[in-house]
């Protein structure tokens, strides 16, 4: 073999080895990641509960939410699950872009003004489709059935296996300073804007040992929404409806504190928009589009 030959051999032989040695490594990260999210998962039993508004099961008899979808009580019962401790992060979903070897995420001029949300620490801002993707590659790397929460999932969670908890702090009460965030801290959080998102796991979890659920963020569930879905709804662990143009979100955004009840649903579509023309390319999505996984039996 001549010497040129032997270089273009040798070349071949060292491009190969790089990149074998960073296709293991993706996977060893990938493979790292999906072990720390598993691993941070709370079991939850399964059982029975009243899902919907309960308000006029308790205290004054009335009810919490100003909404009407949520106002037709309904059994559900469940099979047991586990669930994230933690909202999905900045730093999570980085190892998994770097993994999979996809496009980073778009980041709007709101996020770029407003550095300290895109920090490691603070909840990933996705599309629905995006969240899906991430919980269902998880699964596929830990060999887990890992995916969104329905929306029976989440509240049940949320509520610390169904029990009567208008929000799912430490003591089902809303105290700033203590439990959730006073202006102060969220100025802090938010360089200035005053917004109500900070880092994972600043505040008491809830009785069930799930952080900042319904707080810090709109999550992503599974479902499909209906404003009538809980007059149709089946007892045994209900998906949604078969289908839908928007998805249903749970959890706080700021203003008036019934976003954060455990029973408040909110609707948006999967590429979330404010205005009709919004580019997503361009602009990403809000702070306030975030998500956690379920693992199911």
């Amino acid at each position: 073999m001549n010497k040129k030959l032997i270089a273009i051999a040798a070349g071949v032989c060292f491009l190969t080895g790089c990149d074998q040695g960073s296709a293991a490594a993706d996977t060893l990260a990938a493979k790292s990641l999906a072990d720390k999210s598993v691993a941070n998962m709370v079991s939850v039993q399964g059982g029975e509960f009243l899902m919907g508004d309960f308000g006029p099961l308790v205290g004054e008899k009335l009810p919490f939410s100003i909404q009407q979808d949520d106002k037709k009580l309904h059994k559900v019962v469940l099979s047991d699950f586990a669930i994230s401790k933690f909202k999905v992060t900045n730093a999570d979903y980085s190892s998994y872009i770097e993994s999979k070897g996809i496009k980073t995420l778009p980041v709007g001029p709101f996020m770029k003004s407003h550095p300290s949300l895109l920090k490691g620490d603070y909840s990933v801002s996705v599309t629905w489709q995006q969240a899906k993707d991430y919980c269902q590659w998880l699964g596929k790397v830990s060999g887990k059935k890992i995916d969104l929460p329905t929306e029976a999932q989440w509240e049940y969670a949320a509520r610390s296996r169904g029990q009567y908890l208008p929000f799912a702090t430490d003591n089902g009460k809303f105290e700033e300073g203590k439990n959730i965030p006073n202006e102060d801290q969220l100025d802090e959080y938010t360089d200035g804007v005053g917004l109500p998102f900070y880092p994972i796991g600043k505040y008491p979890p809830n009785p069930l040992g799930l952080y900042d659920m319904g707080l810090s963020g709109s999550e992503w569930v599974n479902d499909w929404y209906a404003s009538d879905y809980y007059s149709y709804s089946p007892v045994n662990d209900p998906q949604g409806p078969e289908n839908g143009t928007r998805k249903v979100l749970r959890g706080y955004v700021g203003g008036d504190s019934q976003y954060a009840l455990t029973m408040f649903r909110q609707s948006k579509l999967p590429v979330p928009k404010i205005n009709a023309d919004d580019d997503y390319e361009k602009y990403g999505v809000g702070p306030q589009y975030v998500f956690r996984c379920v693992m199911n039996k």
